[in-house]
């Protein structure tokens, strides 16, 4: 998969996290999920939503996380320890 083109330079740097929560959904026949996480160091929790395909196979609650944005938008989310 390609790296998506940042105006102006590099992607900013994976954040850590756990995900607190997630519920999978369907919408017009494609999976996602809405996934309640904590960021390291700050214990607001948010949201994101997320296609099958910007998130790992089987995430679970407590699962520690690397979370990627771009402009505060979470467009990946990949398991801690690159497992």
């Amino acid at each position: 998969m390609s790296e998506k083109f940042v105006r102006g330079g590099e992607r900013a740097k994976p954040q850590a996290g756990t995900i607190v929560d997630l519920r999978p959904y369907e919408l017009h026949g494609t999976r996602y999920y809405a996934v309640l996480y904590e960021l390291d160091g700050d214990a607001t929790r948010r949201e994101a939503r997320l296609s099958f395909d910007m998130i790992y196979d089987d995430p679970g609650a407590g699962d520690r996380v690397l979370i990627q944005q771009i402009l505060g938008v979470v467009d990946r989310m990949t398991r801690a320890g690159g497992a």
